[in-house]
């Protein structure tokens, strides 16, 4: 009998299409030298994970030297000056606008689009004159 090693590999990769899982399963249900090797395996990368990562010391491979790739900016710097900004027009605006005067009154707002209205003929609906035929006609 054939032992899948190479598809217990792609198995923990997750490289099998789900009709190859459940034939290693099945294969590996029955077999305990392929479940063991799956172990075997399953050890070695948890301890290949655990090691440590080590920092080459430089020029020791040449190729493989470090590249310096710039950053992109934070621009979180900008939204935030620019809120600030948008929040000091706002501040410095309703200190210098001044308050609505108290003394306003329906007789002062009625004399002012009164005015407009009498002045500007679409403020108002036009009044269409109506003709009416004379009696005597």
């Amino acid at each position: 009998m054939k032992h899948p090693s190479e598809s217990i590999s792609a198995y923990l990769d997750g490289e099998l299409t789900a009709g190859e899982t459940r034939q290693l399963m099945a294969h590996m249900s029955t077999c305990g030298r392929c479940a063991a090797e799956m172990e075997d395996v399953q050890r070695v990368r948890a301890a290949i994970r655990a090691l440590p990562v080590l920092e080459l010391p430089p020029g020791l491979v040449p190729e493989a030297e470090a590249e310096v790739i710039p950053l992109r900016r934070h621009r979180g710097f900008w939204v935030g000056a620019a809120a600030a900004v948008v929040a000091a027009v706002i501040v410095v605006s309703s200190i210098l606008t001044p308050p609505p005067s108290p003394d306003l009154t329906v007789e002062d707002l009625s004399s002012r689009f009164g005015a407009r209205a009498s002045l500007d003929p679409t403020f108002n609906p036009t009044k269409i004159p109506v003709l009416y035929p004379e009696v005597g006609e």
